[in-house]
């Protein structure tokens, strides 16, 4: 495999490795913006998509 075709993959990967774990962060602030929360209940939504994606980093960040 040429090193042009290895750097394409590492992009793609790391890609697929953002979005993956940005995804619980995502799918919070639509929540709270589509269904028009309560404050207090949008900082709960928040942080519970926050804590999901910080899980999802150290989930990965662990990997072997």
């Amino acid at each position: 495999m040429n090193k042009i075709l290895k750097i394409i993959l590492a992009v793609l990967g790391g890609c697929s490795v953002l979005v993956e774990i940005m995804t619980p962060l995502a799918v919070a602030i639509l929540w709270g913006w589509y269904f028009n929360l309560s404050n207090s209940f949008d900082v709960l939504v928040l942080i519970i998509g926050g804590l999901a994606t910080l899980f999802r980093a150290i989930k990965i960040g662990f990997m072997k």
